[in-house]
């Protein structure tokens, strides 16, 4: 028994994938903010500028990747905050739906739990935009466009709390898978503490997810990068 089989609603997710969310629609507005990410991380402060150098002193191959890197956190934080943006709106769309009797009799611990991770998702998003503002970049205020787009046409099919749970988890396990893939690329200690801290937050809203679907809520032994957009 492969473990597709085994866990079904990983299935749904990545046919869904397939019929729209895609890497190209997802780095639109990282795309927008790549310039201004570049020439903040240029003109960091003047301890960053110590640091670099002093690493530069030491070895050539390490001076290089370390400038590279700090552009390509930003661009990677503006993915990121754009990636939360979505969360939030999408979780606070299942709220007001829920609010309005659209999606049924909601046990009030599902209503908690999606009211917990709009928060969380919230708060990652003003520690990103943190993170680009102090380094001169624009705080991101929109979701992918594409992205979005898809979402909101998956939302509007959504009679149910399972429903709304299913397109909850894929966008947990794509944010999640994101985090793990863009890690190991990331320089700047900030940046990699906050992608870090973030990613088994949202690998727990996939099991909680998974566990309102009536699935066992840790199929896989170990996280993927399967379903990432970078």
């Amino acid at each position: 028994m492969n473990e597709d089989t085994m866990n079904p609603t990983t299935t749904e997710a990545k046919s869904l994938l397939s019929k729209g969310f895609n890497r190209r629609g997802f780095l639109v507005t990282a795309g927008a903010l790549s310039a201004g990410a570049v020439l903040a991380a240029c003109g960091s402060d003047s301890k960053s500028s110590s640091t670099t150098t002093a690493a530069a002193d030491k070895t050539t191959t390490t001076a290089a990747p370390a400038k590279g890197g700090a552009a390509a956190d930003l661009k990677v934080g503006a993915v990121a905050a754009s990636l939360e943006v979505l969360a939030v709106n999408t979780y606070g769309a299942a709220l007001d739906a829920a609010g309005a009797g659209k999606l049924g009799k909601v046990p009030p611990a599902v209503a908690e739990f999606v009211t917990t991770a709009k928060k969380h998702h919230q708060d990652a998003l003003d520690a990103w935009n943190k993170i680009l503002t102090d380094n001169g970049a624009e705080a991101v205020t929109d979701p992918p466009a594409d992205l979005e787009k898809t979402v909101n046409t998956e939302f509007g099919k959504v009679t149910d709390v399972g429903g709304a749970a299913k397109l909850a988890l894929l966008l947990e396990q794509t944010a999640a898978a994101t985090y793990l893939k863009v890690l190991p690329g990331l320089t700047v200690p900030g940046a990699i503490e906050l992608a870090a801290s973030i990613q088994p937050i949202d690998m727990q809203h996939a099991a909680v997810l998974l566990f309102v679907l009536g699935e066992y809520p840790v199929p896989d032994t170990f996280a993927s990068t399967d379903m990432s957009y970078a």
